[in-house]
């Protein structure tokens, strides 16, 4: 709904200039219109006023020059003027009019002008002129008069403009479309392809400066992803070699020495927990596209295997596990899903102080859900940054490892606790 409620540049840009030029043309059109009538009725009013000072009046006071009539006394106008004009209607040097057009299609039928002019002398002259529309032969079903033909003009005016406006928007936009298609489709191995031109030279620049900044982040991504991948190769190792001490400690270490015993088994969950973080980041760091072996795996058989594994993880703690597991048989890549697996259950053990964690299984769907009880010690797993402490990072882990295997995950914060919900689908 928001994505449809967006703006297009092409269509804002366009709009508003049309909208602009539909105002500037409709001024200019009611302009012309007007200069032009305000021009025939000053020529009009110019010449009425020149019959007015130069006619000679006969001894009824009224004389006829040319089309004008011109009176000292309003009763002396002809009958038309009189029922066009009131004698109120006069004022010194302003020109009346009434033009009967029954539309703007059509010309007039008559007209009739009139104007009251005041002689040098004090003497007043009423000029009158009346028109009659000629007989036709033939009736036109409309006339083009100066108003519809300014209306005319200037739709053809707008017109124009509307197709150079188009034309001249296609001419921009199309080399945007084109760059934006581009970077679309630019991926890894398009990165290394020419870049094309796009007509304008601020598009190219924007495209050369798009092309490098994803360069820099393809490299930027190799450097760390070779980084994890020899840094998790380097401490396979060390790993190996505290494992094996660790186990060889546990031989030669007095039963009774306890806490010797209990340094030896810190040692041990610790290598055990590097290990599986090792093996993680490896099977994370490589080929998206790289097929995993497929194994027909017991998912209840291996999640309480990993249960009793970690079990290290609540030494200390009042935690109770509650394990809920249906039988479950299903192909999947082993290795992945014992690192989902143990890392969703490692993160319950490892974030439960004082309270409970249940581990249900029914069908294809894992749920993990650890509680705490009321405490003030008690963590608030509302509060986004008491993830920061690892709890959150697991969750990203798990989260990019479900969605390399296309598995359905989700996880929610509770008042007390945390679920974790995981969609297993061979």
């Amino acid at each position: 709904m928001v994505n449809d409620l967006r703006l297009s540049l092409r269509r804002y840009i366009l709009w508003s200039l049309f909208s602009l030029a539909a105002i500037l043309i409709i001024l200019f059109s009611i302009q012309n219109s007007d200069s032009f009538f305000d021009g025939m009725d000053g020529m009009l009013k110019r010449t009425m006023i020149r019959v007015a000072e130069r006619a000679e009046l006969d001894t009824s006071g009224s004389a006829k020059i040319l089309d004008f009539y011109i009176s000292d006394q309003y009763n002396e106008l002809p009958e038309k003027i009189r029922s066009s004009f009131k004698p109120t209607d006069f004022q010194p040097y302003v020109l009346l009019k009434n033009i009967n057009k029954p539309n703007w299609f059509k010309r007039p039928e008559s007209a009739q002008f009139a104007l009251l002019a005041r002689l040098p002398n004090g003497d007043i002259r009423y000029v009158s002129q009346a028109f009659e529309a000629p007989p036709t032969r033939q009736a036109r079903p409309f006339h083009i008069n100066r108003i519809i033909y300014n209306i005319l003009l200037g739709l053809i005016a707008l017109a124009s403009f509307a197709l150079a406006l188009q034309f001249l928007m296609r001419s921009v936009t199309r080399p945007v479309e084109k760059l934006q298609q581009w970077a679309a489709k630019l991926d890894e191995k398009q990165l290394d392809s020419p870049i094309p031109s796009f007509k304008y030279k601020e598009l190219d620049a924007l495209a050369h400066i798009i092309h490098n900044s994803l360069q820099d982040v393809r490299t930027t991504l190799y450097r760390e992803r070779e980084f994890v991948n020899h840094a998790s190769h380097e401490l396979r190792t060390p790993i190996a070699v505290i494992r094996s001490s660790s186990e060889l400690l546990q031989r030669v270490v007095d039963p009774d020495n306890i806490k010797g015993n209990n340094a030896i088994a810190r040692i041990d969950h610790a290598s055990k927990t590097m290990a599986d973080l090792t093996e993680t980041l490896l099977w994370l760091g490589r080929d998206t596209n790289e097929t995993l072996p497929l194994n027909a795996i017991n998912i209840k058989s291996m999640i309480e295997q990993i249960s009793e594994n970690l079990m290290y993880l609540l030494s200390g703690k009042e935690v109770t596990v509650n394990c809920h597991l249906e039988n479950c048989e299903l192909t999947l890549p082993k290795t992945a899903t014992e690192i989902i697996i143990g890392n969703i259950i490692r993160n319950a053990y490892q974030h439960t102080y004082c309270g409970s964690v249940e581990i249900n299984l029914n069908s294809q769907i894992l749920t993990v859900i650890n509680k705490e009880k009321s405490s003030p010690h008690a963590p608030n797993y509302i509060e986004k940054e008491n993830l920061d402490d690892g709890y959150g990072i697991g969750i990203k882990l798990i989260d990019k490892l479900a969605t390399k295997l296309g598995w359905s995950y989700q996880h929610r914060a509770l008042n007390n606790g945390y679920q974790v919900v995981l969609s297993l689908s061979d």
